[in-house]
């Protein structure tokens, strides 16, 4: 019986010290393991990036403004699924979803800022601490795409300011010139200001996609700062290539890894 038990458990530490094996070697591949899905967060980021990179295509031709509110998320699912083929058949991509390479808030997707004259009469449940209006068109937009008000603020002597939500990414700047035809209010803070930092940049080319993810170091005050930038194609089918990285060295600190040590338990 000692025998049977003994040829058990020596069975059962081989099939662990393979399976250990195994994980390394995907961890330790030169990009041609592919995942099956990406991480929930991440995949949540990644659709916004998409949804961006739409409405940054779409701005070239008409200003985003005069286009729709909603963004179609056929186009959105496009682009995101882009993304997470790039993140999901490259290892090295995957690196680098940990340096947070994500696009600029510009354009703004999510959120703007409506400044208002603190006397209207529609402001008086915001006055009392209430997050809501009796503004019909207020109260409308808010159904009708599905938004809310996060935040009631003081912005000068004579306005007051609310920060009006969307659940979902919607193109802001058309979404604003509604709240500017509503009495009372004065201007539209879009959100989104225009820094420098990390980025997404994608461009439409023969048979599929190029994408570039930015990573940028340095000040960007005083002077432009550095950046270093890894460049993709991903075809209408669904296939990633590597094409190049390029820019200054990246900060030893700034680097980011795949690889994870791993504890084997038996």
């Amino acid at each position: 019986m000692k025998d049977f038990l003994y040829i058990l458990l020596f069975i059962g530490l081989s099939a662990a010290l393979e399976t250990v094996a195994a994980q390394q070697a995907r961890f330790t591949s030169s990009g041609s393991e592919e995942l099956s899905e990406v991480p929930r967060r991440l995949d949540r980021k990644y659709r916004r990036d998409a949804a961006r990179l739409v409405l940054r295509m779409q701005s070239k031709e008409e200003d985003l403004r005069y286009q729709s509110i909603r963004i179609r998320k056929d186009q959105i699912n496009s682009i995101h699924e882009v993304l997470t083929n790039i993140y999901l058949k490259n290892e090295q991509a995957r690196g680098l979803a940990k340096c947070n390479i994500h696009t600029r808030p510009n354009p703004a997707i999510d959120h703007l800022i409506v400044i208002f004259d603190r006397s209207v009469d529609w402001a008086e449940p915001l006055r009392d601490g209430i997050s809501e209006t009796d503004s019909p068109e207020i109260n409308a937009l808010l159904d009708e795409y599905n938004l809310l008000i996060d935040k009631h603020v003081q912005w000068n002597d004579n306005q007051d300011a609310i920060t009006i939500r969307s659940k979902e990414p919607l193109n802001m700047a058309a979404l604003a010139n509604e709240f500017y035809n509503i009495e009372g209010v004065d201007e539209i803070d879009p959100g989104s200001p225009d820094l420098k930092g990390n980025d997404i940049q994608l461009s439409r080319i023969s048979g599929g996609w190029e994408v570039s993810f930015i990573l940028r170091f340095g000040s960007y005050i005083d002077s432009e700062g550095q950046m270093h930038q890894w460049k993709y194609e991903v075809s209408d089918g669904g296939d990633v290539d590597f094409i190049s990285e390029d820019g200054a060295p990246v900060p030893e600190w700034m680097k980011c890894s795949l690889r994870e040590k791993l504890t084997v338990r038996l």
